[in-house]
C-alpha cells in the first residue's frame, strides 16, 4: 500500500485556514472477477526512472528553496529540500538557487534578511523546520515573497519516516500553485508498459510523477497497452492478449484484483474513462473486420455502439464534461479527429492540418486536444486549438507517441522514439522544456499520466 503524508492545515497570507481532507472513492461494481494466474501478484519494485533534461529555457523565476532544519533526535532518511527542488526546477518555470551561494539558512520569515536574497536576485524563498517523533513527523514551511517582503503562506502537515518523500511532492504542490496559480502535479503517479527487448516480457508498472518508486503492477508474456486511469486514481484499464486476442480489463492498483471487461465475442482496445468513472469507451471489432467505438456501463449491462462506419474508429477520449466523444477513423483521407456526441449522432471532423492526426487527448479544462502528427515520415506530438482547427507541434519525433496531459493540463507525457530507444518524454506548456524518463533496462512506452487525488 503506497504510504501517504497528510496535511494538517493551510494558512494563507490572510490568516485563513483551510482544511485538507481526504475521503474514499467508490468501487467500480458489475465486473466479473478473473482468477487466471496473471491477474494478481504482490506489488513489486521496478528500476529507478533517470531524468535527462533535452531542452531547456530562459524563463525561469529565481528561487531558493532552503534546506529544512532537523529537529528530530534521528537522521533524515531523504532531503525534503532537495526534492521540492527538483519538482520545481524540472518544470523549466524555476531556477533554484545553489546551496553554496546561500549566505544563511532560515528557517522561518522571522529569521530572514530579505537584503541577503534581494542581492542575490531571488524572488521567493521557501524554508522551515521538521519536528516530533519518528512515526509522528510535523512538517513546516513557509513560503516568502522576497520583493514584496511579505509571507505568502505557511503549510503544515504531518508525515511519517516512510511518507517523508510524498510530504515533500506535496509541498512542491502547495508552493507551484502559489506562485503560478495552477494545481501542482508532483504527487500525482504515471502508469506505462515496460518491454524487455530478446524475453518479449511486458510490465505494467505505476510511479511517482518524477519516475521514482516504480512498482510493477502487472507482469505478462503477451502484450500489455493503452492503460487507463480511472477518475479517482483507483484503478487501471488496459489492453492485454494473454487470451490470444486484445481483451480490455480493469485492475485495482493497489489490491491488484482485477476483471475482464466483458465477456462479448471480438476483440477490444483502446479503453478510456468518462469524467464520471462510470463508463468506459472501448474500439471493439464488428465480425472481426470492422471496428467502431462501443460504451460499456460500468454497473453491467450490454455495451451500446456508438459509431457505424465501414472505416476504422478507435482511440476513443470523453470531453471534459462527458458529453462528447473525440476519436480517430480513416473515414476521410487519412487518420483525422474526429469527435460525436456520447449519447449518439453525426460525427464531424475536428483536425485539418497535414494529412495524419491520431490518438486524441482532452486537455483538461481547456480548448486543446494533444494528438500524433505525422509530416514527412516523421511522428510528432501537437497541440490543436478546438477554436480555430490550428495545430501547434509540441516535439521533435520521429517516433512520439501516445500523448497523456498531466490533470492540471500544463504538461503532457508522451512514448519518445529516440536515436538511443524507446523512452518517456514530458513535455511542460508553460516552459517549453521536455524532459526525458529513462529505465536502465528495457523500453518504455505508452504512459498515462494519474490524476490528482480527490479532494
Amino acid at each position: 500500500m503506497r504510504m501517504r503524508a497528510y496535511a494538517e492545515r493551510i494558512f494563507s497570507a490572510r490568516g485563513e485556514e483551510c482544511s485538507a481532507s481526504s475521503r474514499a472513492s467508490p468501487a467500480t461494481r458489475g465486473l466479473a472477477i478473473i482468477g487466471a494466474a496473471i491477474a494478481f501478484l504482490p506489488l513489486m519494485a521496478s528500476a529507478q526512472l533517470d531524468v535527462v533534461i533535452t531542452r531547456s529555457t530562459q524563463r525561469a523565476m529565481p528561487i531558493a528553496v532552503v534546506p529544512l532544519e532537523w529537529r528530530v533526535p534521528l537522521m533524515a532518511p531523504v532531503d525534503l529540500a532537495r526534492i521540492v527542488e527538483a519538482d520545481l526546477e524540472r518544470t523549466g518555470q524555476f531556477a533554484p538557487l545553489g546551496r553554496e551561494s546561500m549566505i544563511t539558512r532560515p528557517a522561518g520569515f522571522a529569521d530572514m534578511r530579505l537584503t541577503n536574497w534581494r542581492i542575490m536576485d531571488v524572488e521567493a524563498v521557501v524554508m522551515g523546520h521538521v519536528s516530533g517523533s519518528e512515526d509522528n513527523l510535523a512538517v513546516e514551511i513557509e513560503l516568502v515573497d522576497v520583493y514584496a517582503g511579505r509571507s505568502m503562506i505557511v503549510y503544515r502537515l504531518r508525515s511519517s519516516r516512510e511518507a517523508l518523500r510524498d510530504a515533500a511532492h506535496r509541498i512542491a504542490d502547495v508552493v507551484y500553485e502559489q506562485l503560478t496559480g495552477a494545481r501542482g502535479i508532483f504527487s500525482t503517479r504515471l502508469a506505462y508498459v515496460q518491454v524487455t527487448p530478446g524475453r518479449e516480457q511486458f510490465r505494467l508498472v505505476v510511479a511517482d510523477a518524477d519516475g521514482r518508486n516504480p512498482i510493477v503492477v502487472l507482469r505478462s508474456a503477451e502484450s500489455i497497452m493503452s492503460p487507463a486511469w480511472s477518475p479517482d486514481g483507483s484503478q487501471l484499464a488496459y489492453v492485454s492478449f494473454e487470451a490470444g486476442r486484445a481483451e480490455v480489463f480493469v485492475q485495482d492498483v493497489e489490491s491488484g484484483q482485477r476483471r475482464r471487461l466483458s465477456e462479448e465475442a471480438g476483440a477490444s482496445s483502446a479503453p478510456a474513462w468518462s469524467p464520471d468513472g462510470e463508463l468506459l469507451a472501448v474500439t471493439r471489432s464488428s465480425g472481426g473486420i470492422n471496428r467502431d467505438i462501443y460504451i460499456h456501463a460500468l454497473n453491467g449491462g450490454p455495451a451500446r455502439r456508438l459509431t457505424r462506419h465501414p472505416a476504422t474508429d478507435t482511440e476513443p477520449a470523453f470531453s471534459s464534461d462527458g458529453a462528447e466523444l473525440y476519436f480517430t477513423s480513416d473515414r476521410g483521407v487519412g487518420p483525422q479527429v474526429y469527435v460525436v456526441p456520447a449519447a449518439g449522432g453525426r460525427a464531424r471532423r475536428v483536425s485539418f492540418s497535414g494529412a495524419y492526426n491520431a490518438r486524441p487527448r482532452v486537455q483538461p479544462n481547456g480548448n486543446q486536444l494533444a494528438v500524433v502528427n505525422q509530416q514527412d515520415g516523421s511522428f510528432r506530438i501537437g497541440l490543436l486549438d478546438l477554436r480555430d482547427e490550428s495545430l501547434r507541434l509540441l516535439t521533435g519525433g520521429p517516433l512520439d507517441e501516445s500523448p497523456s496531459f498531466a490533470p492540471n493540463g500544463r504538461a503532457l507525457i508522451f512514448g519518445a522514439g529516440t536515436p538511443a530507444g524507446r523512452r518517456l518524454g514530458v513535455y511542460f506548456i508553460d516552459s517549453g522544456v521536455t524532459r526525458l524518463l529513462r529505465a536502465p533496462e528495457g523500453v518504455l512506452r505508452e504512459p498515462a499520466w494519474g490524476p490528482h487525488e480527490p479532494d
